[in-house]
């Protein structure tokens, strides 16, 4: 039977009982958020924020805040900031880590002014975004980002996105290309994501800069990321 896709309202309005994305023995699908914090993938956005002189990040999509514990942990002097649409995960994240700021808010409309942010974050979120809605989404992740993307998602030739699962994939690197970035990407492995057909077949991450405000007068992308190529 076909798998019916994941929106926001599914976020939302999950019911703590619902199947949980991780297998362990968590008690449920938010503490099992939560317990995900040192997943194998996580190292790819350690590696990636290594590159550049980041000050702040905003995760668009944080959860219940893993990846932002895990970057606190490596990067303490980083100022975090993290939204979601679900307030369960809001709620949760902000349990421990107080210092963070937390909003209950979606990538098509984000509750903070232009420019904020050193680094914008989106793993395993724009999959959920609606075809009729992506363009919307990049152009408001753009509007919020000094500079430097980050996004781990489902990588496909389209686009608009073809459904896959219960999710979209996508061709982020054109997307990004299309609002004036030049975009790194690499290819998730088993390494990285253990146990998921999906994921080592169709996910990516990805780092995208652009020059024209990259972080606003910190030293440039070369400078501080010598012998990296970009296409």
């Amino acid at each position: 039977m076909k798998q019916k896709l994941h929106d926001a309202d599914y976020w939302i309005n999950r019911p703590m009982d619902s199947p949980k994305d991780w297998v362990d023995d968590q008690p449920n699908w938010l503490e099992s958020y939560v317990h995900s914090a040192y997943h194998p993938h996580r190292q790819l956005i350690l590696n990636a924020i290594k590159e550049f002189p980041v000050r702040n990040i905003l995760e668009i999509g944080c959860g219940t805040g893993s990846n932002l514990l895990r970057i606190h942990e490596v990067f303490p002097n980083i100022k975090l900031a993290g939204i979601d649409v679900s307030k369960k995960c809001i709620d949760r994240a902000s349990d421990y880590l107080e210092n963070a700021i937390f909003k209950v808010g979606s990538y098509l409309a984000i509750p903070f002014g232009s420019k904020s942010f050193d680094v914008v974050l989106a793993d395993a979120t724009l999959m959920y975004c609606a075809l009729e809605d992506i363009n919307g989404a990049m152009e408001e992740i753009d509007r919020i980002s000094r500079g430097v993307i980050i996004i781990v998602d489902r990588m496909s030739k389209s686009r608009e996105g073809i459904i896959s699962g219960h999710v979209w994939a996508r061709n982020y690197p054109a997307l990004l290309r299309d609002l004036g970035y030049k975009v790194k990407t690499t290819k998730i492995t088993e390494k990285d994501w253990p146990n998921s057909k999906g994921w080592v077949k169709q996910g990516i991450i990805l780092v995208a800069r652009k020059e024209e405000n990259y972080l606003l007068g910190s030293p440039s992308f070369y400078e501080v990321g010598e012998g990296l190529r970009w296409v």
